[in-house]
């Protein structure tokens, strides 16, 4: 097993202390119970809005929820629940990488959603999780790997040299559940062979496939079957990116792609952040889409009409609605962060939960959009709508840690399972839940930030912090 190493930058207490001064309304929950925290992350009131950008982008936010609830094989009355409750009480999950639920970051953060919704009542659950990452993104951490009784498990019995160059989301070969125990060769173990008999035994045509379908089998064995899950990635947001695309009132036709001077702009802005305390926090690695080649993803640069690369791979797409329908339907191109939570949160009014990094670029990017707005009348209802938006993004993702593997956890004698947790980790304080917060402490960007409000050169009064 791997072994922890402390490289804290900073520490646990101050990283709290700077989470309160830039989120004052987060204070009140200082000594607060882990259950009123989550029960605030998701309340909020229903989108009322006389923009008419904001409520087109919803409709279509509301069919595409519907849409891929039945293509994942929800039932009718599933499907009608999930398109009412993302409007009625639009909050979306957004932390964990695309993991097995049980894999302890997705499953910790899953754990204090369903306090939330539970608190509420709520009978859909829906997240996204992030598909444009690699099998591996350390050591033995990543989509292709799970820690069961201590060992490690390759979920897709797959190489190092088929995992390392290539993002879940490739269609490049088909995938299946092989769970080989890398420590210890052999016959399953009881553990491992209860796991086998929950999965899917399908072949799928890419990792993120088998995944979304393995956590629908999990999350009802496991988590809820009285709350429904709809677990989303980057493929299905490219479905919702082809649906505005298409449609010649939607605002992101209109005003990002046919007119390039707004997308220019917005890029513009993102890039003055170079300059400010938020540098690296937000940074335009690609230009709203990444190239995608059998599994294979690099950036793409807009460069007049046209999006290309710049490298080995010679991709060169229209920087129109035809042409980019075209393309992400071949799997050419994938949305890329940026356009994601424009197209799911920004222009739709929903808000989002995330970690440690997204606690601060999550804001960045509502910046750069507004700022990039205010060049236009023909955007003041939209930017009055967002001024006016509700703690749009709130931390939501590892707030509740622990050392404890989730599978033996859910498995061993004498445990209550889901219910059991919630009531232990609800009843703590946030300080007590959180664990380590290694994800914060451990972080050059967040020591860099901590040093910039200590010198006065960041602070919550910043105008790049507005629209937080």
């Amino acid at each position: 097993m791997e072994t922890s190493v402390n490289t804290e930058l900073v520490s646990k207490g101050d990283v709290l202390a700077l989470i309160f001064e830039m989120f004052p309304w987060v204070r009140q929950f200082e000594q607060a119970s882990l259950n009123d925290y989550a029960k605030a992350a998701f309340s909020i009131n229903p989108l009322q809005s006389a923009c008419p950008a904001r409520n087109q982008a919803m409709l279509l936010l509301r069919s595409w929820a519907g849409r891929i609830a039945q293509r994942r094989g929800h039932s009718a009355g599933a499907v009608s629940k999930f398109e009412r409750e993302i409007e009625a009480a639009p909050v979306l999950q957004t932390g964990p990488h695309l993991h097995l639920l049980l894999e302890p970051d997705a499953f910790y953060t899953h754990l204090f959603s369903l306090m939330g919704l539970r608190a509420h009542g709520r009978t859909c659950y829906i997240s996204y999780a992030c598909s444009t990452v690699k099998f591996v993104e350390r050591g033995r951490k990543g989509p292709a790997w799970l820690q069961v009784d201590g060992d490690a498990v390759n979920l897709f019995g797959l190489s190092r040299s088929k995992m390392i160059p290539y993002s879940i989301l490739g269609r490049n070969r088909r995938y299946s559940f092989q769970l080989q125990n890398v420590d210890r060769p052999g016959p399953d173990s009881e553990a491992t062979s209860r796991l086998r008999e929950i999965l899917p035994t399908d072949e799928f045509r890419s990792a993120a496939e088998a995944i979304k379908a393995a956590n629908l089998c999990l999350w009802e064995h496991y988590f809820d079957s009285q709350i429904d899950l709809l677990q989303l990635d980057d493929s299905d947001v490219g479905d919702l990116v082809a649906d505005h695309l298409s449609d010649r009132q939607s605002w992101l036709r209109v005003r990002l792609i046919e007119d390039k001077g707004f997308a220019m702009r917005l890029l513009l802005c993102i890039d003055e952040l170079t300059d400010t305390a938020w540098r690296g926090w937000l940074k335009n690695s690609t230009h709203f889409f990444w190239g995608c080649v059998e599994g294979r993803l690099f950036p793409l640069w807009l460069d007049g009409g046209l999006l290309r690369s710049h490298g080995a791979e010679d991709i060169r797409v229209e920087f129109s609605p035809d042409s980019l329908v075209e393309a992400l339907e071949t799997g050419r191109i994938v949305p890329n962060l940026l356009l994601m939570f424009i197209m799911t949160s920004i222009l739709p009014g929903v808000r989002v939960l995330g970690g440690s990094r997204h606690t601060i670029y999550y804001p960045l990017m509502r910046w750069a959009f507004c700022e990039a707005l205010r060049s236009s009348d023909h955007d003041a209802e939209l930017l009055y709508a967002l001024s006016n938006d509700e703690r749009p993004g709130i931390w939501g993702h590892r707030v509740i840690s622990s050392p404890q593997e989730p599978f033996s956890l859910l498995n061993g004698p004498s445990l209550g399972g889901i219910p059991t947790l919630l009531d232990q980790f609800g009843q703590m304080s946030i300080a007590d839940a959180s664990g380590p917060l290694s994800s914060f402490t451990q972080d050059p960007l967040w020591a860099k930030l901590m040093a910039a409000y200590s010198s006065g050169m960041a602070s919550g009064s910043c105008p790049h912090w507005a629209f937080s």
